[in-house]
């Protein structure tokens, strides 16, 4: 892994080898200690998530924090940040005590973050969402500001703000120069990416740019700690050593970081230390690479391997999955089964192509199908982000969407879900046109979602999340007997059943929005990155339970996912997309070592980045 994140990098930009990285971790050792971490303790409704926590961040350190989803890393940050406030210990930033203060006031003591799920102001544009960053910093342009944190005198800042933003003295237009000139340089960092886009509305970029923007404008105010909580979290390969580049390069400048990150390359790579937590707990801690080997690290992150229920698809089923299109094209049908382009079908129906080579057919007889997508276009303002787009969801079936960053794959889901217009083209389910339906009337005809970032409801608890999935359902005893199955299906929830959703983990909140998908009863569910940001050892529980809806449940799934292998290992069929077009398809068994899907896949996110 490590040769591949170094491929293609540019040789400007220093790269540690492993003997510079064991003399830098001496080295930093004997800096003044940044991060002081004492005895730290949080419970939420009796169940205790950090437990007695402690450890120290020395100036140009990078720490990584590791564990499985609920082992409290989520809760740490979150404490060190602000966001909410320990129940004892001691928590200092180069000796100022932060435990208790408010996010606004940690940050004004020199901390800067990301978020796990991304967090970019979606109606600005690049440069004023990074340029936000250092609003902290300014002083002419904010005066009085210090008078913020009294509520009867709060008005007169922003009173005087608004006054120099109407007449800017020279001090003010020095200050507005000078952040202009940061954040070029921010810009600069992800040139190839944000150059081009820093006139664009955050809403308009792809995934990873928005977290590329979420960096830069942490790094903008040049904080004494800097906190990124999985900052490649829904990146592909190629994505991931590209942000290793640029904080690798951070790291050689001296800048102090703090990590939460799943993807233990990127971990090894990058860190002095490292701290592995299971159950609010440091279990190990030292050198990345003792940490990683620690047998008890590697059950709890890792989990226990064991023979998978997500086997790969056997011929068998590749053959059932054709059966429809046989008796239709029987031609084609055995091609696609072979993994082989399609014939006269698909060069009428004008699917792309890569190389030359076709596309292989349907998946299915679209009469058949329960969702039929049929040469759908949708656009954002002049971008043509769908181009006729054709995709078939069998009954009792698992697809999957493959593709890079801003291939398509979210736009498609939205469409299905009513959450974004098709201007040409029809969406059938089972066999009714639902082009023109609200998303509310697909809901209650049997479709449900499990969006990226999970979007559970963060104030309410976690059975009021599962009963607002049961919204457009009738029958009180049905709906009780319905949380029931949920807590038997996902015994994590049942314990945190009181607890507010939103102080629940990565993995904890995918768990509910999963289950909170099924209480509507849906007979198709659209998953949007159903693993995104989950340790390893909770990513084979979330497929297995996909598994189980199309084997136990009957309920037909339509999986978007980053990591190709991870997808077609459970799915039945495939497709491919990229700069908004379907470049290949098939039954998953063959795609699974189709050389095309890694130049789709990967050229995509190269070029739709």
């Amino acid at each position: 892994m490590a040769d591949h994140l170094h491929e293609g990098s540019d040789p400007s930009v220093p790269l540690n080898s492993m003997s510079s990285n064991a003399e830098h971790r001496r080295a930093v050792l004997e800096n003044p200690i940044v991060l002081r971490v004492r005895d730290i303790e949080k419970s939420f409704q009796g169940l205790r998530a950090v437990d007695k926590l402690s450890f120290d961040l020395h100036k140009g350190e990078v720490i990584s924090i590791i564990g499985p989803n609920g082992s409290g890393k989520s809760t740490t940050i979150n404490l060190i940040s602000g966001f909410i406030a320990p129940d004892a210990g001691l928590i200092d930033i180069e000796n100022n005590p932060v435990a208790g203060l408010s996010a606004a006031e940690v940050s004004d003591r020199g901390l800067a973050r990301t978020f796990q799920n991304g967090r970019v102001f979606a109606g600005l544009t690049v440069d004023e969402n990074i340029g936000l960053g250092y609003h902290k910093k300014l002083r002419a342009q904010r005066p009085f500001s210090g008078l913020q944190r009294f509520p009867i005198l709060k008005w007169l800042p922003l009173l005087a703000e608004t006054g120099v933003a109407l007449i800017p003295g020279p001090h003010v237009r020095r200050e507005r120069r000078e952040v202009e000139q940061r954040i070029g340089r921010e810009i600069d960092r992800f040139r190839e990416r944000l150059e081009s886009r820093r006139s664009d509305y955050a809403y308009t970029l792809s995934y990873a740019n928005r977290r590329r923007t979420e960096i830069a404008r942490a790094h903008i105010s040049e904080p004494t700690l800097l906190l990124l909580d999985e900052p490649t979290a829904g990146m592909n390969q190629s994505e991931t050593a590209e942000v290793l580049r640029q904080l690798q390069f951070l790291k050689d400048q001296g800048h102090t970081i703090l990590l939460v990150e799943h993807k233990i390359e990127l971990v090894t790579a990058l860190s002095d230390r490292v701290l592995a937590m299971d159950g609010g707990r440091i279990i190990a801690q030292g050198d990345p690479d003792e940490v990683r080997s620690n047998p008890q690290v590697v059950e709890a992150y890792l989990g226990k391997r064991r023979p998978s229920a997500k086997r790969k698809i056997d011929d068998s089923r590749a053959v059932l999955s054709m059966q429809n299109a046989l008796e239709r094209q029987p031609e084609d049908a055995l091609n696609a089964a072979a993994g082989m382009p399609g014939g006269e079908a698909d060069r009428q129906n004008g699917n792309p192509v890569i190389d030359g080579a076709e596309a292989p057919s349907h998946a299915g007889n679209a009469e058949e199908a329960l969702l039929s997508i049929r040469a759908i276009d949708v656009f954002y303002g002049q971008v043509h982000a769908l181009q006729s787009i054709s995709v078939d969801v069998p009954h009792r079936a698992i697809v999957s969407l493959l593709g890079g960053n801003a291939s398509g794959k979210s736009t498609t889901m939205k469409s299905i879900l009513g959450l974004e217009r098709t201007r040409r083209g029809q969406i059938l389910y089972d066999g009714v046109d639902i082009t023109s339906a609200s998303t509310r009337r697909r809901v209650m005809s049997g479709i449900g979602a499990v969006p990226e970032a999970r979007r559970v409801f963060p104030q309410m608890s976690v059975q009021e999340n599962l009963l607002a999935g049961a919204y457009t359902r009738k029958g009180k005893g049905e709906i009780r007997d319905d949380l029931d199955d949920m807590y038997m299906r996902f015994p994590r929830l049942k314990e945190r059943r009181n607890q507010q959703a939103g102080t629940l983990s990565g993995g904890e909140q995918q768990m509910l929005a999963f289950a909170r998908a099924l209480m509507s009863h849906p007979r198709l569910i659209c998953m949007d990155e159903p693993t995104m940001g989950l340790s390893p050892k909770l990513v084979e529980d979330v497929l297995e339970q996909i598994v189980k809806l199309r084997d136990d449940l009957g309920i037909s799934v339509l999986m978007v996912e980053q990591q190709a292998e991870l997808a077609l290992s459970i799915a039945d069929y495939g497709y491919v997309l990229q700069n908004g077009s379907i470049r290949l398809q098939g039954p998953a068994s063959s795609l699974l070592d189709n050389p095309q899907v890694q130049e789709a896949y990967l050229g995509g996110a190269r070029e739709g980045a």
